[in-house]
């Protein structure tokens, strides 16, 4: 006898409807394997709440995240124990740091400048524009200077601010916080017979910085005043090591000097009344070079066979 799909299909939900429970347990069985399946096939293995990942953890995305922030430094988290009410692991925990790291700084817009980009504020790492002009010395100020530095009136508010880094015994040191320059103690008086700077034989002249002709490559053809400098060891902040990085300062540098204030805030004690020997050749004669009076700012070539005082500069 020929049974007609009719027929079959008659047979089946009559055997489904008589055995429904069974059914439905083979159903869901079927489909949770099929379902392991697909996610084994497509898995990402995560970290363990120990310190151990878990099996095939090489290949999971977690480690390769600690991996990656490890590569970072240690700027990027720690492997010990955050600031959280348990240990995580070694994984979790740098993670965890990452995670809830939050800038400490204290810089403000009005700090930084105009054209630059900061992250500050605490619990925000959104980035941040300075608004600090790129040029903010008030230059205007110069117009009121009646007299020159040397006179009891002088006008002082167009003046940078000095600190004194160094009140140590013989080796006072003073900064201008405009020009960051460390001025040193006058060492004295020295001629500057430096040969002339287009024969090339003094290496001073080729150095850049300057502060890298040091004691180690001074030249005689540089004179007593520029190797002065080269060999002083110095300590420009006063309980720190000594510096080895000074160098005779340019006419610019002894210039901007008393332009900046020097003897009206650094004092006519440690400034002095004389004329302080440069760097800088005059260009009408190579046997002469320029010296600055950091009282009056007046300047004048000299024979570089005279002696004048002579005081040093570095940077940070």
């Amino acid at each position: 006898m020929k049974l007609k799909i009719k027929d079959i299909l008659k047979i089946i939900f009559k055997y489904i409807d008589r055995n429904i429970n069974y059914v439905y347990i083979v159903v869901c069985i079927i489909f949770g394997i099929t379902l392991g399946i697909t996610l084994n096939n497509n898995r990402s293995y995560a970290e363990q709440m120990g310190s151990s990942p878990n099996t095939g953890g090489a290949q999971s995305v977690l480690v390769g995240s600690y991996n990656q922030l490890v590569s970072k430094g240690d700027n990027y988290g720690s492997s010990s124990s955050p600031n959280f009410t348990q240990d995580w692991g070694t994984y979790w925990n740098r993670i965890m740091y990452s995670a809830t790291w939050e800038p400490q700084g204290t810089a403000t817009s009005s700090d930084v400048l105009s054209n630059k980009t900061f992250i500050s504020s605490s619990n925000d790492r959104t980035s941040q524009s300075g608004t600090k002009p790129a040029f903010d010395i008030d230059y205007s100020l110069q117009q009121y200077v009646k007299y020159d530095d040397y006179h009891a009136s002088s006008y002082t508010g167009a003046d940078s601010t000095w600190i004194q880094t160094s009140s140590a015994t013989s080796a006072h040191v003073w900064q201008d916080t405009r020009t960051g320059l460390y001025w040193s103690y006058s060492l004295g008086s020295y001629t500057n017979s430096f040969s002339v700077i287009s024969s090339g034989s003094c290496p001073f002249f080729d150095s850049t910085p300057r502060s890298s002709y040091t004691s180690s490559n001074t030249s005689p053809a540089c004179g007593n005043a520029i190797n002065a400098c080269a060999t002083l060891s110095l300590a420009s902040t006063e309980g720190q090591s000594a510096d080895t990085d000074w160098y005779l300062p340019s006419y610019a540098e002894l210039d901007g000097a008393y332009i900046n204030g020097i003897y009206n805030q650094a004092g006519s004690t440690f400034t002095t009344t004389t004329s302080f020997w440069s760097s800088t050749e005059d260009s009408s004669g190579s046997t002469r070079a320029w010296g600055v009076s950091l009282r009056y700012g007046l300047a004048n070539y000299n024979v570089k066979t005279l002696s004048f005082a002579v005081r040093c500069v570095r940077r940070d």
